[in-house]
């Protein structure tokens, strides 16, 4: 049945790969317009896309305003210490996904997006380890699952756009580039403390939404938006087709405000993001020690700001630290404080511009309320969970990376588990 329904999406062609896919699906479209030329004259290995332009039959669907993308991602890895048992999985993700420009007829600015995708392997952290923020970020709905699927419009060269549809929240929303980077999904791709504490939704599931950015300001965005909040419709019974609009949870309020330093076309200086974000869940949710709560915020903190560059006022290689804090009600959230930070050096050795080092530490604090009613009932109390973790991300040409990994999860989830190391890599092949 799931290859069935595997190859009728891919005949409709509605695929997605890694998160940050559909996140910046125009600019992919704008990108692959412009390499329409140059790509026709390179070599294969060193072409944007492992798979060329097909004949020209790519360039001239770009051309027409019809983007086909996809990525195949495996995360490898094995605990040689620590945990509960020793071992080694593998988890793979591969999708593609397809944007219509509606320009050329007429409609500037008025586009359609579709993705999906097919998540194989078993988990490390659930079978070896039982940690709590899973060290491979592919792992999840492992299964065919149509994910986005929305119409856009932009105005004043995109510096307001309107999305409506079935949205990933957290492709808009408490999200940095710099995350992408790192393979345990603490990082990669959110800080993963909300999805334990609420129904809200990341790549690769979805749910009925509306979103809005603006840019009142040169340097200010501001992004709305309201999202249905059900805890049933990503199970993958449902292959992301569950388009009820039900409601289980109420739904979602989320707005973030971004100062946007030195990234103006006359900027000199090194860039920045300075991002605070609240989100209301309108639903009732269980409190700890009895009862429930209607409604459930949040509020965070996401910076971000370069301290060095190499190479000229707009090079993008240089130091980046980062840091993310995420604060919700004890009384009613597994995880109501959560930060992480960490550095990014991309261009570390001068003879590998594109390489990124990266270096990221979590702190995850289980609810105290918890914490007494597990105790009141004999169980171990949870405490809390600390990951830290490093990688070299290898950029071997512009459609392959390979990241070696390497990670320490201290008190796996907040328990006397042993600490556990864990080694292997990530691959990414840009299709």
């Amino acid at each position: 049945m799931q290859r069935i329904f595997f190859l009728v999406l891919l005949a409709s062609s509605l695929y997605a790969a890694d998160s940050h896919w559909s996140q910046t699906a125009k600019t992919r479209h704008e990108e692959m317009v412009k390499l329409a030329q140059e790509e026709e004259a390179e070599q294969k290995w060193n072409k944007k896309y492992m798979t060329g332009s097909w004949n020209g039959a790519r360039i001239k669907m770009a051309k027409a305003g019809v983007t086909l993308s996809a990525e195949y991602v495996t995360d490898s890895l094995g605990n040689p210490s620590g945990g509960t048992a020793r071992g080694f999985t593998y988890t793979g993700s591969f999708g593609l996904s397809m944007n219509f420009d509606f320009t050329k007829a007429g409609l500037n600015g008025f586009s359609l997006f579709s993705s999906a995708v097919w998540r194989t392997g078993t988990s490390l952290s659930q079978r070896k380890i039982h940690n709590q923020f899973p060290v491979q970020q592919d792992f999840g709905s492992q299964t065919v699952k149509l994910n986005e699927l929305y119409l856009m419009q932009t105005f004043l060269d995109q510096s307001i756009i309107i999305k409506a549809g079935r949205l990933d929240t957290c492709n808009d929303f408490l999200a940095s580039p710099l995350y992408w980077y790192f393979v345990n999904n603490g990082f990669d791709g959110n800080p993963i403390s909300v999805f334990f504490n609420v129904p809200i939704v990341a790549y690769p599931n979805s749910t009925w939404g509306a979103y809005l950015l603006t840019k009142p300001f040169k340097r200010l965005s501001a992004k709305f938006a309201v999202y249905n909040a059900n805890s049933y419709i990503n199970e993958n019974k449902y292959h992301g087709v569950n388009f009820t609009f039900k409601s289980t949870n109420g739904v979602i309020w989320i707005t973030e405000w971004c100062a946007l330093v030195n990234q103006e076309k006359e900027d000199h200086g090194m860039p920045g993001n300075y991002k605070v974000g609240f989100f209301y869940q309108t639903g009732s949710s269980l409190k700890f020690t009895g009862g429930s709560q209607q409604g459930d915020p949040c509020l965070y903190f996401l910076f971000d700001q370069m301290v060095y560059r190499r190479g000229g006022a707009h090079s993008d290689q240089g130091l980046t630290p980062f840091v993310a804090l995420v604060l919700m009600p004890n009384n009613r959230n597994l995880i109501p404080l959560f930060v992480e930070g960490g550095l990014v050096f991309k261009g570390l050795f001068p003879q590998r511009p594109e390489d990124v080092t990266s270096f990221g530490y979590i702190y995850g604090k289980f609810s105290t309320d918890q914490a007494k009613v597990q105790m009141s009932h004999g169980i171990e109390p949870q405490n809390y969970e600390t990951v830290l973790e490093l990688d070299y991300w290898i950029q071997v040409n512009p459609w392959l990376a390979i990241v070696p990994d390497m990670q320490y999860i201290i008190k796996p989830r907040g328990l006397h588990i042993p600490n556990a190391y864990v080694l292997g890599f990530q691959a990414s092949f840009n299709l």
